[in-house]
């Protein structure tokens, strides 16, 4: 009975992820899957000199096409995962916020 107690409580802890800021597009990002096409891995990463990518959350940001499990733009687009209103200087594309 004390092992199912122990793993209940566990059960219930709450969880908390929230990230110490935005995740932006980058010319590296965590390989997760497939690299985006024009990427290379590199380890655990996949990257790019002519490109940056950033995770894909439902549709892509204006500037940005789909490639594998990413969006990926050109070397000086700019998008952000939106965590509320977008910062001043950028403006609202779907879930993102982009330049």
């Amino acid at each position: 009975m004390a092992i199912f107690s122990a793993a209940l409580a566990l059960g219930t802890a709450p969880v908390l992820v929230a990230p110490a800021m935005a995740q932006s597009s980058s010319n590296e990002v965590a390989k997760d899957g497939s690299c985006p096409k024009g990427f290379k891995q590199s380890g655990s990463s996949c990257v790019s000199s002519s490109q940056v990518a950033i995770t894909k959350i439902g549709s892509c940001p204006t500037g940005f096409k789909a490639s594998a499990n990413y969006c990926v733009g050109d070397k000086g687009d700019y998008a952000e995962i939106r965590s509320g209103s977008c910062p001043t200087g950028l403006k609202t594309s779907g879930k993102y916020c982009v330049k």
